[in-house]
């Protein structure tokens, strides 16, 4: 039986001020914005409470932390910039006030701060802030080159654990991509048409994958997305549409969407957290079509359009994805998230 989606909730953003960081769970939204805004909306209790207000950097991200046995335990984890992280304690589904906050910083004080901010790459992967101090170029001239980049690993989930620091060898023009605990994903830039894919394993030191893109036996183009998945394999989005799953080897293993429009956003989805290959991939396209791929099954199917939802006209006459920002696409069992220029749409599916 197809899924039935039915819109929850559109909720209108502060003009200019794109999500920039999202997480959800069947019982509540969570989201993080460019100007430092954090919210979460409770989908049982229909209500929308904003738990930071604007920030001297933005939400660089954002997570949702359940806890099975005790609900009154939970967590919602904010990180701010490169800066900081705020863990929200004692995150209850009944919440009616914004609850208190626990502020861990990421440096021994802020003139370190200030010296490291503007070349720190911050990401959240996998439980993991991952923050590596690119040494980006300062002019648009700049020529590329090979520097030991330092990078630091803080595990969220247990943040009394020791910090993982290190270095990399990577290029001033590097753009990351990935972290799943031990594998690092990024592509060197370097030179105008010689790219680098290479993937670092933190624990041993050494790189698993670094080889030329450009003298790869397949035509690569623009790799735009990717992620590391379970069983040694990766999805990626090259040349803006074209969805591929493949080994460690970068052996294609699947592909899908050859025909379709530019991808937006994608999420991963495991039905079954102990079987690597009960995974669906969910993408947005600049069409407003959402997307499912089964791995299983090698399907992929179209389940709605955003314009065809039950929207207020003048929100779908502004559109959905002109503005060209980074969007995010989360799902959990129930329910779907999918930020947008000037809001964030909730919806929910089932079977």
């Amino acid at each position: 039986m197809d899924k039935e989606i039915k819109l929850v909730r559109y909720i209108t953003l502060r003009y200019a001020d794109p999500i920039c960081a999202m997480d959800l769970s069947d019982k509540c939204l969570l989201y993080g914005t460019m100007l430092g805004t954090s919210a979460c909306y409770l989908i049982n209790q229909k209500k929308l409470i904003t738990l930071l207000e604007t920030q001297e950097e933005h939400v660089s991200g954002i997570k949702i932390q359940e806890n099975k046995d005790n609900p009154n335990d939970s967590k919602f984890i904010v990180c701010i910039g490169d800066n900081k992280i705020l863990l929200f304690n004692s995150v209850t589904e009944n919440l009616n006030e914004i609850p208190k906050y626990e502020e861990i910083n990421n440096y021994p004080n802020e003139n370190e701060h200030f010296k490291k901010c503007e070349k720190c790459y911050t990401m959240l992967k996998n439980n993991y802030l991952v923050r590596t101090f690119i040494e980006f170029p300062t002019e648009v001239k700049t020529p590329s080159s090979l520097f030991n980049t330092e990078f630091s690993i803080k595990n969220i989930q247990n943040l009394n654990s020791q910090e993982i620091q290190g270095t990399i060898q990577m290029s001033n023009y590097a753009v990351p991509f990935d972290f799943d605990g031990e594998k690092y994903v990024f592509v060197d830039f370097l030179e105008e048409k010689k790219r680098n894919f290479q993937i670092f394993d933190i624990k041993t030191q050494n790189f698993i994958i670094n080889f030329e893109i450009e003298k790869f036996k397949e035509k690569i183009g623009h790799i735009s997305l990717l992620q590391l998945l379970k069983n040694d394999m990766m999805f990626l989005v090259r040349d803006y549409n074209i969805c591929e799953i493949r080994n460690l080897n970068f052996d294609l293993m699947r592909t899908f969407n050859i025909n379709g429009n530019e991808i937006l956003a994608y999420d991963i989805f495991y039905e079954d957290e102990n079987n690597p290959e009960s995974f669906n991939i969910y993408l947005v396209d600049l069409r407003c079509n959402v997307i499912e791929y089964n791995y299983r099954n090698n399907k992929m199917k179209y389940l709605i359009n955003l314009e065809n939802l039950d929207i207020d006209q003048v929100i779908k006459d502004q559109k959905f994805f002109s503005m060209g920002y980074p969007y995010y696409i989360k799902v959990s069992k129930q329910y779907m998230a999918i930020s947008s220029d000037y809001g964030c749409i909730l919806l929910q599916y089932n079977y």
